[in-house]
């Protein structure tokens, strides 16, 4: 790999910013492709010059191509490309108002899609009758739940089909006094939702569900195996989307009477350790000699999921 001049992509990122006022990692790395985006990260990191705003909350994922350790989402990569906007000394006003405005984005996208997902649980609900609604309820985690979603197109692995960003995770839980053909229904007809938005052009969003009872997921709050500990975590950062309030909250009651939030928060702090050392690494160690194992805690992590 050739040697990247790291003082001579900074010239050019503080050229850059000069010009068109503060910029996401995004913004520099599409106006500088010749530049390897790892050293424009770098660049921009060991800089004493920029004035740095980062606008993501974080959370855990269990990174399959790291024997599921545990990582911070959103990755480096992307918290450097969506979520960090660098500014020079002066701009101040410009970069509270360019971050209000890009947080906002991000908000109203995040609002666009719980609203997709409100819809999927509307249609389900209409379908169930209200007495079976009143023993179920169903949650959201992910982007949404921190409000970080995004619409940057992408191709959905299983179908070939185009998407609109950041997938729609849904959890339905379900009283232990529905019956098996309650939930057999539930995970027919959300397939079938599933299906037509994914490939209705009015959509094309990628829904991702899974219905459980509730002592299913009371037993995976043992936190004993990486299952376990995906399911805690969904739990964990989810949102109310529909169906019985009470429920909902029983389950959020467990989660503290078993102690599994402690744990969840526990292995947060661990994984921000690990970042702040990864980013450390990744800063003092010369582009061109960062082995696959380092460069690996750059990029996107892929996590295990529970979701159907």
């Amino acid at each position: 790999m050739a040697t990247v001049d790291i003082q001579d992509i900074e010239k050019r990122v503080i050229q850059l910013i000069a010009e068109k006022g503060p910029l996401i990692g995004k913004e520099l790395a599409q106006s500088m492709p010749d530049v390897p985006v790892l050293a424009l990260w770098q660049a921009c990191y060991r800089s004493q010059t920029f004035r740095v705003s980062h606008f993501a909350s974080y959370y855990l994922r269990y990174d399959i191509t790291r024997e599921d350790q545990v990582r911070l989402s959103p990755s480096i990569l992307r918290d450097f490309l969506s979520f960090t906007l660098f500014g020079l000394p002066g701009q101040r006003d410009q970069m509270i108002e360019r971050q209000g405005t890009l947080a906002n984005m991000h908000r109203e996208i995040s609002r666009e899609k719980i609203y997709v997902a409100q819809l999927v649980m509307k249609q389900l609900f209409v379908s169930l009758g209200r007495e079976v609604r009143s023993q179920l309820c169903a949650f959201i985690a992910g982007d949404l739940a921190y409000f970080l979603a995004h619409n940057e197109p992408r191709e959905h692995a299983a179908s070939g089909e185009m998407v609109k960003g950041s997938d729609i995770d849904i959890v339905i839980i379900l009283s232990e006094s529905l019956p098996d053909e309650i939930k057999t229904r539930i995970d027919n007809e959300m397939t079938a939702l599933k299906s037509l938005y994914l490939r209705h052009p009015q959509f094309r969003h990628e829904i991702d569900f899974i219905c459980k009872r509730k002592s299913v997921i009371e037993r995976q709050f043992q936190y004993t195996d990486i299952h376990d500990k995906i399911a805690s975590k969904i739990a964990y950062e989810s949102m109310f989307l529909g169906g019985s309030l009470t429920l909902y909250m029983e389950v959020r009651d467990a989660m503290s009477r078993t102690g599994v939030d402690g744990l969840i928060e526990q292995d947060f702090e661990h994984a921000l350790k690990d970042r702040k050392n990864a980013m450390h690494t990744l800063l003092n160690v010369p582009g061109d000699t960062i082995d696959e194992e380092t460069r690996s805690l750059f990029y996107f992590s892929q996590e295990r999921v529970e979701f159907s």
